[in-house]
């Protein structure tokens, strides 16, 4: 018994820090090829930009007071820089699309539906518990820098995009 147990907690960490590797197709379609490992998640098409993986909600309030941040700041950086906002409160795409035409959205989204996997992987890797609105920044060699959970100030995230983004 003793043996299978150490046998179970041996292979669930090793599954734990395993790669990640899948495929995540946004809300218009588009597929990005994504490989996660250890303190880096590398997305295909996002290389040498400044990503901002963020989470949230439809339903979100606080989401919703981000939003304008990440709006202006994907318009003012657009070069270097990319949102890529996934709705996590189990939302089919057509709704998200629908809020993003509604609420001028002019970054990428995806449906927690579609997306699952890097969910759970950024939750297992960071502690995520689920609050949202939680940003992921991962820099333009694809490490992560820090997930915070709340609002983060429109300045102090374009203090990131300015301190690496490849210009």
């Amino acid at each position: 018994m003793k043996k299978i147990i150490i046998t179970l907690i041996a292979l669930f960490t090793i599954n734990i820090q395993a790669q990640v590797d899948m495929n995540l197709t946004d809300t218009n379609g588009t597929e990005y090829s994504v490989v996660a490992e250890n303190n880096s998640i590398k997305i295909a098409g996002m290389e040498g930009k400044l990503v901002f993986l963020e989470f949230f909600g439809l339903q979100c309030p606080a989401c919703q007071q981000a939003m304008p941040h990440l709006i202006n700041l994907q318009e003012k950086y657009k070069e270097n820089f990319q949102v890529l906002a996934v709705e996590v409160q189990n939302n089919e795409i057509d709704p998200i699309n629908d809020y993003k035409a509604e609420h001028g959205i002019n970054y990428i989204t995806f449906s927690n539906y579609d997306i699952g996997g890097l969910v759970r992987y950024v939750a297992e890797k960071s502690g995520w518990q689920g609050a949202i609105p939680y940003t992921v920044a991962i820099d333009p060699k694809g490490e992560v820098l820090f997930a915070q959970a709340g609002v983060i100030p429109e300045k102090t995230l374009e203090a990131y995009i300015e301190k690496y983004s490849v210009k």
